[in-house]
């Protein structure tokens, strides 16, 4: 599986273009969190694609579906890798999903690890997002203060994914509807079909 070794040495250009490929993908976040829609816009080519818990769409309409999200989501985001291959690349890079709800009244914390999966091409000379998935990891609800008591029946987490429950959970209150079919550790295939796709995307 290519996403299981290094790609090994780069040439200068090589270099230049992974720089480019992780300011992109971490300015496309930035965007999203300062809410500078414009800009982010010019991240994603127009027949990009989003695939992630609440939306599934063009870069376009992401965008736009953003702009109309209740929940004020911010991402910590580190550690980004590229696997490139000419005018073609794939990135990933770790992040937390942090979102400041209420439930009963109570303010509570949602943090949701993950791991945020791109391709990425370069067209007329400019890199820019092609696909844009998410692989869930685990998240945690807690109560933003320790005396506030949080009870939630275990039956409303169930019809939930494991790796992204209290995402799905917070996320269905709101009115989303949620695809319990993304890739995600706690079904190792659905992750390892996603990178299968993406493999044979960069390869060619």
């Amino acid at each position: 599986m290519l996403f299981e070794r290094r790609m090994g040495s780069n040439t200068v250009e090589e270099v230049v273009d992974k720089s480019n490929i992780r300011e992109l993908i971490e300015f496309e976040r930035y965007c999203r969190d300062q809410k500078l829609w414009n800009e982010m816009e010019k991240c994603f080519h127009p027949d990009s694609s989003v695939n992630i818990s609440w939306f599934r769409g063009t870069g376009h309409e992401f965008i736009e579906a953003s702009k109309k999200m209740q929940s004020d989501a911010k991402h910590k985001i580190n550690n980004t890798l590229v696997w490139l291959n000419k005018y073609r690349a794939v990135a990933e890079m770790m992040a937390t999903i942090h979102i400041l709800g209420e439930l009963d009244g109570f303010p509570v914390d949602l943090m949701s690890y993950s791991r945020l999966h791109f391709r990425v091409e370069k067209r007329e000379d400019m890199w820019r997002i092609s696909s844009f998935d998410c692989i869930y990891e685990k998240d945690l609800l807690v109560p933003v203060y320790p005396n506030n008591k949080l009870v939630i029946q275990e039956e409303q987490f169930r019809k939930y994914r494991p790796s992204y429950a209290s995402l799905s959970y917070m996320l269905a209150k709101e009115g989303y509807e949620i695809d319990v079919n993304l890739p995600g550790q706690d079904k190792p295939e659905t992750i390892e079909k996603l990178y299968e796709v993406s493999t044979k995307w960069l390869e060619i």
